[in-house]
C-alpha cells in the first residue's frame, strides 16, 4: 500500500514538470529571433505571399507564448509596390512600428526616395535602423549598431549595406554617400560589442547578399549569427561557415524567418528554419488591424494618383 503511495506521487510530480516544461514554451535562456529580407513593397497578403497582415499575426503569437523574442529586417522593404512608393515607405514603417520590429538595416533600394527622406523615416521609427558602413563626409548616417537586452542576457546587433547600392538606385540618392568596406567595419563593431559592451550574442544585420554575407562570416571573428538579405537566397536551414550561421528568408514574405537560441552555454546554440506563406495561412488569421492600416493607405494612394 505505501509502495503503491510513493509510486503515485512520483508519477503526480513527473505528469506536474511535463506539463509545466509544456506550458512555459522556452526557457529563460532561449531567444526566438523572428527576421525578414528583401519584402520590395509587397506589404499586403497576396497569393504565396504572408504580407504584413499575417507576418505581425505571428509575431504576435510568438511574442504571447515566448518571454524573449528580436524582430528583424534586413532590408529593401521600403520600395516595390504602388502602396510603398507613393507614399515614399511611410506605409511600411509605420505598419513596422505596430507589428513591433526591433531593428532594420538598410539595402539599396531602400536609398530609391534619397537618403534624406531615408533620415527622415528614420524620426519617425520606433525600431532602430542601423548601418555600420554608411558615411557621409567621414561621419556615419546611421546608428552602427544597437544593444538589446534579454531577460539576463545582452544582444549587439550591428547593420551593414552593400556598396552595390550606387548602381542599382539613382546617383542623385546616394550623392556624397560612402558605403566603406564590410569586413572593416564589421571587426570594428564586432570588437566594440564584445570588448565594450560585453554582449553574449552578436548579430550582423546585414544587406550584403549570400557571397559577402559567407566572405564576411569566413574572415571575421565573432559573429554568431547573420541576417543577411539582397540575394534573396532561400536557406531553408541557415548555413554554417567558421562557427557562424547565416539565414536569409527569400523574397517578397514568401517566408518568415526564425532563428531559436540557447544562450545558457558557453557557445549559442541556434538551429534555423523558415515558415512558408503556406504554412502559416493554415495555422493564422490575417491581422486585422493591419488590413485596416493597409485599407487607408490604399485609398490615400488612389486619390493621390487620382488628384482628389
Amino acid at each position: 500500500m505505501r509502495l503503491t503511495k510513493k509510486l503515485f506521487v512520483i508519477s503526480f510530480v513527473l505528469v506536474f514538470a511535463v506539463l509545466s516544461i509544456s506550458m512555459v514554451g522556452y526557457s529563460a535562456d532561449d531567444l526566438i529571433v523572428l527576421h525578414t529580407n528583401d519584402i520590395h513593397g509587397r506589404i499586403e497578403a497576396d497569393d504565396g505571399l504572408l504580407g504584413f497582415p499575417y507576418i505581425a499575426s505571428v509575431i504576435e503569437d510568438y511574442r504571447e507564448n515566448n518571454e524573449n523574442v528580436l524582430v528583424f529586417d534586413a532590408g529593401d522593404v521600403l520600395h516595390g509596390r504602388a502602396i510603398t512608393n507613393e507614399l515614399e515607405g511611410r506605409s511600411a514603417v509605420e505598419i513596422m512600428n505596430s507589428i513591433g520590429y526591433d531593428a532594420m538595416t538598410i539595402g539599396n533600394h531602400d536609398f530609391n526616395y534619397g537618403y534624406q527622406k531615408l533620415l527622415e523615416l528614420e524620426g519617425t521609427m520606433e525600431f532602430d535602423l542601423i548601418a555600420a558602413n554608411v558615411e557621409k563626409d567621414g561621419e556615419l548616417l546611421f546608428n552602427p549598431y544597437v544593444v538589446k537586452e534579454v531577460g539576463d542576457y545582452s544582444v549587439g546587433i550591428f547593420g551593414m549595406a552593400t556598396s552595390e547600392t550606387y548602381s542599382s538606385t539613382h546617383p542623385d540618392n546616394v550623392e556624397g554617400i560612402d558605403f566603406t568596406d564590410v569586413k572593416e567595419a564589421a571587426r570594428q563593431y564586432v570588437d566594440v560589442l564584445r570588448n565594450e559592451h560585453g554582449v553574449d550574442l552578436v548579430v550582423g544585420l546585414t544587406h550584403v547578399g549570400i557571397d559577402a554575407s559567407t566572405e564576411l562570416a569566413n574572415q571575421v571573428d565573432g559573429i554568431d549569427l547573420i541576417v543577411d538579405g539582397h540575394s534573396h537566397t532561400l536557406l531553408q536551414e541557415g548555413e554554417w561557415h567558421n562557427d557562424t550561421l547565416i539565414v536569409q528568408a527569400n523574397e517578397y514574405t514568401k517566408y518568415l524567418g526564425k532563428v531559436e537560441i540557447s544562450l545558457g552555454t558557453d557557445q549559442p546554440e541556434m538551429t534555423a528554419s523558415l515558415m512558408s506563406a503556406e504554412d502559416v495561412k493554415a495555422e493564422y488569421e490575417p491581422d486585422q488591424d493591419v488590413i485596416d492600416m493597409l485599407d487607408e493607405y490604399n485609398e490615400e494612394v488612389v486619390e493621390m494618383i487620382l488628384g482628389n
